[in-house]
């Protein structure tokens, strides 16, 4: 039967099959246009499914799981549109959103409950903007379906992404990531709210070779460490997407590894949902994506072939390129591809559509009225959650006296200094904030009047520029990522139609006797780039240009803000200062005219983020010296640790701790606030200041939460999510994954800087009265364990009471102890509280490689602390 005349008997026989009840639910527009049975909401989903199967073509279903498709107009299927909710929503970025701190900062509240309800929040948000937000480009409203969160274990601090990931440890990852999965995709009987994707499965934990590295893992260390958060994602969150790594693992691309996919994700965890790859990762398991300068794999010949092995591989159901539309139906015509293989990949896609209820009518949802100012309504969270992912590392007296938490009643003046005291470091994947507020004025705001602020604004190298980072970019290519637009004439104004065009990541290029694109002459051409950013927050940019060889126009908005006329002989740069609202687009055009006999050409743009100059003219000293009490704001940011680039350098920029240096001599009533994607390694800062607060990226609330901390409104009482090593030569390689040669705090065999769990309070708290429900244990039984906690000083603080297991028998790759169980509680100043534990046996179990399999020892030690190198109560167990 061919496929035209089975459309005229489904239509039919759907006309003959709606009840009048159930047409009256469905859309008056989907009624009246499409009378079939897909868009029957009463029918099962797989009963749809079979429907809307049944009537389209291979090339249809190719742009339903395929990203920036036209979907299938002549049934009203709209395409499905990806997004990213991070650490909050940030797609698309021209909405404004609440802005929370970044992932690793939620890890270190070490409170699942509250990131269940940063969830919540986040989702409700997704759904206002899904039924209430203006109209995008696209012809969406906004996402449903979301890219997120990112699970890769952090294992090495070198790895540019710790920001988005949830720690070293799997049990507290999987804690926190599933309750965030569970908030986003909500509890209602018959919708998801949204559908989560956990990201990037699995090992993907270098930017420096993400797209062709081998990640060497065992399958013991498989089971053991970076498998678990994800199989609770899928297992008690019901995650519905899952996205897979650019890497290979032990010499398999992610995106062909039936035996990780297949086998394991859906085999053994039950995953109902649908996979993707990343982004562009199919095309990399040729030689790359070579328009973009990115080598791959270099497995098969061209994209046709990689298309096929995926498909074969029974991997992928989704394509955030343009493969499953393109070169997938090549591959089904040359019948390299059997068309049971994309029915699998769309039935997939469509069912958690079909969940989301993208094809019902709106009506039916129970978010339909979540007005679009939803959208920037959770500030007392985000406050909250940034309060509680304040980890104090350090609190030493200064003269006999605690310097933490600062008096204003005894400050007439305090000095606010550094890189970060004015500058709001969201990290990746941010959302755009409405009235974020930077430390220096959660300082001001707290002092008023009764304290003078001295500001003194960091002086950075003004000729540094940074390229606009892709999440930045709002104008995408078709695979969905940020891009600019080149177009290239052959001449030198830029005039006429362009003979060539293509796109470009960044404006970064050197070019030596030959040309941009090929067609041109080398002597005399001229090139166009455009692209539209939003910004990361509002205040006075620097734009600026790097240029050889050519006469260069920048343009915002269409309106210019620079001109260069360059040399033919020397690198010349030039800088403009633009005031960008955060709230806004705008369009950059950059134009480049080749000038004649030049042998070379180099041309780079960036920017630099606003540094605001007011309120004290002076040097760092020169303020430390005056001021009673000084707060410096150092640390990292996008610019050095983000996704693609790595961190190059442990510890500190060394200009921070040249003045560092200069600021603790002159007044050692220094606290130092950190602000970090990961760990500091610092040993010199750890001997020198006295007061050191890791706030991490704290979110547009950073600056409140930082000043309520400082001042004791706020007792810190978030926990470290990772080890801070002394040194990056206390590490194994970086590419290697094997954690028995020392990763973590299982497997350390240094002393750390500060080790996993630790975080300081300004109040006393003790532990005692540790029992276990019982001392020998059946295999299949539960371990029952109660510890009482006491606040034993003068303030109400936070304690987060951490069990561990160290294993007392013998076998392979044996940890030093093992986090198995967490609260977070708060307890009144002179206030007890017991708490209980249940921990099932089997938790305890580990990867027997002989085996293949689970197996137990028989004798394990129980131990309570509040940090991993603060064990105060241990007692024995055995296992029957």
């Amino acid at each position: 039967m061919t496929a035209r005349r089975w459309n005229h008997i489904g239509k039919a026989i759907s006309l003959c099959i709606f009840s009048p009840m159930a047409l009256a639910a469905m859309s008056g527009e989907a009624i009246a246009r499409y009378p079939i049975p897909f868009y029957d909401h009463s029918l099962s989903i797989e009963e749809r499914l079979d429907d809307i199967s049944a009537r389209l073509s291979p090339a249809e279903k190719g742009q339903m799981i395929s990203m920036n498709s036209r979907g299938v107009p002549r049934l009203g299927l709209k395409s499905l549109e990806p997004g990213v909710a991070q650490h909050g929503l940030s797609t698309p970025r021209s909405n404004a959103t609440t802005v929370f701190p970044t992932s690793i900062a939620w890890a270190a509240t070490w409170e699942p409950r509250l990131i269940r309800q940063a969830g919540d929040a986040v989702s409700d948000e997704i759904r206002a903007q899904y039924h209430n937000g203006p109209m995008q480009r696209s012809g969406h409203r906004g996402p449903l379906l979301m890219y997120s969160p990112t699970i890769n274990m952090a294992r090495d601090p070198r790895w540019g992404r710790t920001q988005e990931a949830y720690g070293e440890d799997p049990v507290l990852a999987g804690e926190i990531v599933t309750a965030y999965v569970q908030g986003l995709q909500g509890e209602h009987p018959t919708y998801l709210k949204s559908a989560t994707g956990p990201k990037h499965f699995v090992a993907n934990n270098e930017e420096h070779n993400r797209f062709h590295g081998d990640a060497v893992i065992s399958e013991k260390q498989l089971r053991e460490y970076y498998f678990p958060a994800y199989k609770q994602a899928v297992e008690e969150g019901n995650a519905k997407i899952v996205m897979t790594a650019y890497n290979a693992l032990n010499g398999e691309p992610a995106v062909t590894n039936t035996w990780l996919v297949r086998d394991v994700l859906r085999g053994e965890w039950g995953f109902d949902g649908f996979v993707i790859g990343d982004y562009g990762s199919v095309r990399m398991l040729t030689h790359g994506w070579q328009e973009r300068g990115f080598s791959g794999h270099g497995i098969y010949p061209d994209d046709v072939a990689s298309t096929a092995a995926v498909m074969n591989a029974d991997t992928l159901d989704y394509d955030n390129t343009r493969l499953f539309r393109s070169e997938l139906m090549t591959a089904i015509e040359q019948e390299q591809v059997a068309q049971d293989k994309l029915d699998r990949a769309f039935r997939n896609v469509m069912r958690v559509a079909l969940q989301l209820g993208i094809y019902d009518p709106e009506t039916l949802s129970p978010w339909k009225d979540l007005p679009f100012e939803t959208l920037t309504s959770f500030k007392p969270l985000a406050l909250e959650l940034a309060e509680k992912s304040m980890v104090l590392l350090q609190n030493e007296p200064v003269e006999e006296a605690l310097l933490l938490p600062l008096d204003k009643s005894k400050l007439k003046s305090v000095a606010v200094i550094g890189p970060n005291a004015d500058v709001l470091n969201y990290g990746t994947y941010s959302g755009t904030a409405t009235e974020p507020v930077t430390a220096l004025q959660g300082i001001r705001d707290y002092l008023g009047e009764d304290v003078e602020v001295l500001y003194v604004p960091w002086s950075q190298n003004t000729q540094t520029l940074s390229s606009i980072p892709m999440d930045n970019i709002i104008q995408l290519d078709e695979q969905g990522l940020g891009i600019w637009q080149a177009s290239y004439h052959d001449n030198r104004f830029a005039i006429g139609e362009p003979v060539a065009e293509s796109t470009v990541v960044d404006i970064d290029f050197h070019w030596r006797r030959n040309t941009p694109d090929p067609v041109l002459d080398s002597l005399r051409y001229s090139v166009t780039y455009r692209t539209t950013i939003v910004p990361p927050q509002s205040g006075t940019y620097t734009l600026g240009v790097d240029n050889l060889g050519a006469d260069v126009s920048l343009l915002v908005n269409g309106g210019p803000v620079l001109r260069d006329h360059g040399s033919r002989t020397e690198l010349r740069s030039s800088r403009t200062e633009v005031y960008l609202d955060a709230t806004k687009s705008y369009e950059i055009s950059l134009v480049a005219m080749r000038r004649d006999n030049t042998r070379e050409h180099t041309l780079r743009f960036g920017w630099q983020l606003p540094q605001h100059a007011d309120q004290y003219e002076g040097s760092e000293v020169a303020a430390a010296k005056q001021a009673d009490a000084v707060i410096a704001l150092m640390g990292l940011s996008v610019h050095y640790e983000r996704e693609s680039i790595d961190r190059s350098f442990e510890g500190l920029p060394a200009e921070q701790t040249e003045m560092l240096q200069g600021v603790l001599k002159a007044n050692p009533n220094t606290v130092v606030v950190l602000q970090s994607g990961s760990s500091i390694e610092s040993p010199w800062l750890k001997d020198n200041a006295p007061a050191i607060l890791q706030s991490w990226y704290p979110g547009e609330q950073g600056g409140n939460a930082i000043a309520r901390t400082l001042f004791g409104d706020n007792n810190p009482g978030g926990k470290l999510p990772l080890t801070y090593v002394r040194s990056w030569d206390d590490l194994p390689p970086f590419g290697d994954y094997d954690l028995s040669k020392g990763r973590t705090y299982m497997y350390l065999d240094k002393t750390p800087l500060w080790a996993f769990g630790h975080g300081l309070s300004y109040t006393q708290f003790d532990f005692d009265n540790l029992k276990l429900g019982k001392s020998i244990v059946s295999a299949d039984g539960t371990i029952e364990l109660s510890v009482r906690v006491s606040n034993s000083g003068d303030l109400d603080g936070d304690e987060v009471v951490q069990v561990y297991v160290a294993d007392r028998f013998e076998r392979s790759e044996r940890p030093k102890q093992r986090l198995k169980a967490f609260e977070r509680i708060s307890l009144a100043a002179g206030a007890s509280k017991t708490l209980r534990f249940a921990i099932d046996v089997q938790d305890l179990a580990y990867w027997d490689e002989e085996a293949e399999g689970w197996a137990l020892g028989d004798r394990y030690e129980i131990r309570v602390g509040n940090a991993s190198d603060k064990i105060l109560l241990t007692d024995t167990l055995e296992i029957d």
